[in-house]
């Protein structure tokens, strides 16, 4: 059995996550995808953040046919979805619809001149310019009719071309290309919730770092009208699944301000809500403090 050897590789970025890297994706071949990689004994392998794609150095000639019945110019194509499916609450917004999906490929890829990798991304972070219409990837055989009822949650399309070999039997002459793109965090705005008269008249909530203020909203009524004071952050802040943020709650008493609570829980990706901001309907990230 020949060794085998790098063909190309897709790394997912998302700064939600404390490494950088999106866990938990699941890439699935397309059908041609699947075929071609078994015709051409080809390996797929998952890796951070993402999957890498492996070659058989002793069968490159059935991969170099492959190239040839495609012009020089084989697609890999992948259609990906997340297993955390809450994904969308910590994930900075696109404007996705019924209509559109997420896509990427290497056609058009920036390519870092310090590295030599390839941005799939149009921006440096995952945008709504990184969307295409649902009909054309339909077209385009990427997607099937049945996706459009369960679409995944993005497209990845490798397009892979032979390199210039020293051979006539064409066994070597495949460069590997390592690709990437990044999702961006949502940010928004953080409101806490103080139940049971925690902090008594004069809580307050402070950033020890001075990065974040926190305005009183005044009393609120939860389910079973529950009160509950409440505070939220004068700007939007991002999730993170291991926050920075050491928010404390304090309480002046008598002149004395002391420390209730030296670090305040981070707002969770399963706790958003939405509030009028400046007569704008804004999502925020909620947490509920009853200690």
């Amino acid at each position: 059995m020949g060794a085998y050897r790098p063909l190309f590789s897709i790394q997912v970025g998302h700064s939600y996550f404390s490494n950088g890297e999106w866990r938990g994706l699941d890439f699935v071949p397309t059908p041609d995808t699947s075929r071609t990689m078994k015709g051409a004994d080809l390996l797929a392998r998952p890796m951070n953040g993402g999957m890498a794609v492996f070659y058989n150095e002793e069968r490159t000639g059935a991969l170099r046919l492959y190239a040839e019945e495609a012009n020089d110019a084989l697609p890999f194509r992948f259609k990906v979805c997340s297993g955390d499916r809450t994904f969308s609450n910590y994930t900075a917004p696109t404007a996705r619809n019924r209509d559109a999906v997420l896509c990427f490929d290497n056609r058009a890829g920036f390519i870092d001149p310090d590295n030599g990798r390839c941005r799939l991304s149009k921006d440096q972070c995952v945008s709504d310019e990184d969307l295409r219409d649902m009909d054309e990837l339909v077209a385009a055989g990427i997607l099937s009719e049945n996706d459009r009822r369960t679409p995944p949650d993005f497209v990845v399309e490798i397009i892979v071309k032979p390199g210039q070999s020293g051979n006539d039997d064409g066994a070597t002459g495949w460069e590997s290309q390592s690709c990437y793109f990044n999702f961006a965090a949502r940010s928004s705005f953080w409101r806490y919730f103080l139940l049971d008269d925690l902090g008594g008249n004069n809580p307050t909530i402070v950033d020890p770092d001075q990065r974040v203020q926190f305005e009183s909203c005044g009393m609120d009524f939860l389910a079973g009208d529950r009160p509950a004071r409440t505070f939220r952050s004068n700007c939007t802040i991002p999730l993170q699944e291991m926050s920075t943020c050491r928010f404390q709650l304090k309480a002046e008493e008598n002149g004395v301000t002391r420390v209730l609570i030296k670090r305040l829980p981070a707002a969770s990706k399963n706790k958003l809500g939405m509030i009028d901001i400046d007569g704008k309907k804004e999502i925020v990230f909620e947490n509920y403090i009853n200690f």
